[in-house]
């Protein structure tokens, strides 16, 4: 016999717990020692069976919130809990952490950002007025509209709102001073950011009546960049009336319509892609007759090549001839030739004109990577990457070395035509290469989903990019991921999706966070993922995304309750009734389809729960839906007479019983204690009060009688359906009826009756198959769904 002693001794040791035995002093106080009161010095490292250290638990990463973001969240929710909320000056610190952080870090403000901090500077403005400037000097303030300029998504409604208050409340405090020369010195540089915001924020208007009312405390120079923001802003919106009204303002005031004027105005519209608007003041006159510069021409030959208006470009591009074209120039006449349809072979010939005439003049212009890169990424607008390639083979040919916007170009094109490996070599190639703003970051996240959604990912590679984007502090797109996501899903990576959510998504607006949750929300939907594992991806979800609304909690529950998990789905009832705001916390509705749900399940422990919280919720009054549910889950419990106490409940309330909760009191009289009594008792209501009777009603009639064996009075009413309701008997009168009738006597009774007298819709009713109950009896699969 195997010694017990020798096992203990063995399991102590391998746990690194004492010894005792009974007779010990002190085994009372080791019996109750427990892991969790050892503390992180008094830990002893321990061995496994080889003698290697055991792998430390892994830790997952914190949430990645900016300096002082935190604080302000916690304020926000504090105040839509309508609880007590921090003080004052903690906020004021947490917007100046945050604010310097930005601007050092030169990160953008994104929408949740601005949101936030705009609901944490009202809240200043409303109670700390006890302090002087409630924390924030005018340097803070200023730093605050300076960080605002820098632009992360210029249709954020969030950030023009906050720039408005940062500047109402400058003003309001620069009205203090005394002197008008020293209003205009403090309005100065933020009146500058100000106008910078409502430009990007379709405000040029607003933007232009600042700039009339306080020009004074501009130089020449800034009241100049700020006209032209301006005029950038009207072309951007598309008005122009108001930017002919800028430009007749700006002569007014003494400025001149030259050929930089036209540049700058005739370049935003090009930039906009709008070619009617474009051309309109392409051809505006420019003072003195003046031609525009060469840069305007080229780049309204670009559009005119994207758009394909190659007959009313072609006196531009004779004008660029006519000139004697410089590098420039020769470019766009590459791109313009093999818009028009020539082949690579006559672009070369193109080129090797341009050299020997350039020769003759004692020019040693040659093509270089630029006039390339155009032709690419003319070749990949057309989605045409065979000319592509043979453009990039041409600057093979004449030893032209790429540079990192061709290897961009490459990786672009390659990627479009799910050339992953070609993209991949392109990205190794672009990694030898500074780029400016980061632009390969684009791309990159497009092969990391790209590679997310191949039918084979390689977790390899998918993470090796992923670490890059990561070490390089740059941000992912949602759509990387939402495609890391799912990915990480797939292979039950929870730690990874879990950092991965932590650090990115608190980043993104309400709209990109959206897209993200709807990944957990179908991966919890799709039947072919286990239970285990949908309840993983919900308790990842409700952390993460704790703003999901009630529809979306209502559907992952309705999910566990069609999986049988009715103990899975009560939690997610128990979920959303702890959630801390009422548009999100349980309704009437919900608790309807919650009890639904239950009483499908058949589960009295998930109701008791369910129903204890209905009682203690103040917020939800019950009305007829919400008692139909109850009566539905009660009678499916096994407790007809509770159900028929709600039944009490409806006849008298002010809204009163719809049909279905006559059907279903009836249903409850099926197995409830002389439920033919009550069942007589709601029958006669009906006909005293002349109501009208329908199919279900009449059928749950039936039911009710045949439940409690009354089978000669139910088949006596299925004999006068017709004239009673209009309808006959259909598949579901009858099957209900056999399977409700007790015992196997009379269901062998009911069978030969329904033989004999309705043979053919008999042999439907047998063509539904038969299912097994918990009891063990075989019953036909009739669906008897009443929905509350």
């Amino acid at each position: 016999m195997r010694s017990q002693l020798t096992r203990y001794v063995f399991r102590q040791i391998l746990r690194n717990e004492p010894l005792s035995f009974s007779g010990c002093s002190c085994h009372s106080a080791a019996r109750h020692w427990d892991w969790r009161t050892k503390t992180k010095h008094a830990q002893t490292p321990t061995r496994s069976l080889f003698g290697f250290s055991r792998k430390p638990p892994r830790e997952p990463k914190p949430q990645s919130l900016d300096p002082g973001f935190g604080k302000m969240m916690d304020l926000s929710k504090l105040l839509r809990q309508n609880v007590r909320t921090l003080p004052p000056l903690e906020i004021s610190r947490a917007f100046k952490d945050f604010f310097a952080y930005k601007r050092t870090d030169r990160n953008p403000v994104e929408e949740l950002q601005a949101a936030i901090v705009t609901t944490a500077f009202k809240y200043l403005q409303d109670k700390g007025r006890e302090i002087e400037g409630f924390g924030l000097s005018l340097e803070d303030l200023e730093i605050a509209l300076k960080v605002l300029v820098w632009v992360a998504k210029e249709e954020n409604q969030c950030r023009k709102e906050l720039a408005r208050l940062l500047f109402e409340e400058f003003k309001q405090r620069s009205d203090t001073r005394r002197g008008e020369s020293t209003e205009l010195k403090l309005l100065g540089s933020p009146l500058t950011h100000y106008i910078r915001i409502l430009t990007q924020c379709g405000e040029s208007l607003a933007a232009r009546e600042l700039l009339l009312r306080y020009q004074k405390s501009f130089s020449g120079v800034y009241e100049l960049s700020n006209w032209e923001r301006i005029r950038k802003g009207f072309a951007k919106e598309k008005n122009e009336t108001e930017l002919q009204r800028t430009i007749d303002i700006m002569k007014e005031n003494g400025a001149i319509y030259d050929a930089a004027a036209h540049e700058a105005n005739a370049m935003s519209h090009i930039a906009l892609g709008d070619f009617e608007t474009a051309k309109k003041w392409y051809m505006h006159p420019i003072a003195g007759n003046a031609l525009p510069t060469s840069r305007t021409s080229i780049s309204m030959l670009k559009l005119c090549i994207l758009r394909g208006e190659f007959e009313w470009g072609q006196p531009i591009f004779e004008s660029v001839l006519e000139k004697g074209p410089d590098k420039e120039s020769w470019d766009i006449i590459f791109q313009w030739a093999a818009a028009k349809g020539k082949g690579v072979d006559e672009i070369e010939r193109m080129m090797e004109v341009m050299v020997r005439k350039n020769e003759e003049q004692g020019n040693e212009e040659r093509p270089d990577i630029d006039s390339i890169n155009g032709l690419v990424e003319l070749a990949n607008r057309t989605n045409d990457s065979y000319t592509a390639e043979r453009y990039m083979a041409l600057a093979q040919k004449w030893s032209i070395q790429p540079n990192g916007h061709t290897y961009l170009l490459q990786f672009d094109y390659r990627l479009k035509i799910g050339d992953i490996d070609g993209a991949r070599s392109a990205y190794t190639q672009l990694q030898a290469h500074e780029m400016p703003d980061q632009e390969d970051v684009k791309l990159l996240n497009k092969l990391i989903v790209a590679l997310c959604k191949a039918k084979r990912p390689d977790h390899a590679l998918i993470m090796q990019y992923a670490e890059d984007l990561s070490q390089r502090r740059a941000r992912f797109k949602p759509e990387t991921v939402t495609a890391l996501c799912r990915f990480h899903l797939a292979r039950d990576e929870l730690h990874d999706v879990v950092d991965l959510l932590k650090v990115h998504t608190f980043h993104y607006d309400m709209i990109e966070r959206n897209s993200i949750r709807e990944v957990f929300v179908e991966f919890c939907l799709d039947r072919s993922n286990s239970v285990s594992r949908i309840w993983d991806a919900y308790s990842i979800a409700r952390h993460i995304f704790n703003e999901m609304t009630r529809d979306i909690r209502l559907r992952l529950m309705n999910e566990f309750f069609a999986r049988r998990r009715s103990d899975m789905a009560t939690h997610v009832f128990g979920h959303m009734r702890q959630q801390p705001l009422k548009e999100t916390r349980p309704d009437p509705n919900a608790y309807t389809q919650c009890f639904e749900g239950i009483a499908k399940s058949q589960d009295y422990d998930s109701l008791e729960t369910v129903h204890n919280m209905l009682k203690l919720d103040s917020e939800v009054e019950p009305d007829t839906r919400v008692y139909n549910g109850l009566m539905l889950a009660y009678a499916a419990c096994g407790e007809p007479y509770r159900s028929l106490e709600f039944w009490d409940d409806i006849q008298y309330s002010r809204e009163g019983p719809t049909y279905n909760s006559i059907c279903i009191a009836l249903r409850a009289c099926e197995n409830s204690p002389h439920g033919d009594q009550q069942a007589r008792e709601i029958w006669g209501k009906l006909q005293k009060f002349e109501i009208e009777v329908t199919k279900d009603i009449y059928q749950a009639y039936i039911c009710a009688l045949a439940g409690q064996g009354l089978s000669k009075e139910a088949i006596t009413l299925i004999g006068v359906m017709e004239n009673e309701t209009g309808s006959q008997p259909d598949v579901s009168t009858l099957g209900a009826f056999y399977n409700l009738s007790p015992g196997d006597t009379k269901k062998s009774e009911i069978e030969s009756w329904a033989q004999r007298a309705y043979p053919l819709l008999w042999q439907d009713v047998q063509a539904l198959g038969r299912i097994e109950t918990n009891e063990g009896n075989m019953l036909f699969n009739v669906d008897r769904h009443i929905p509350a």
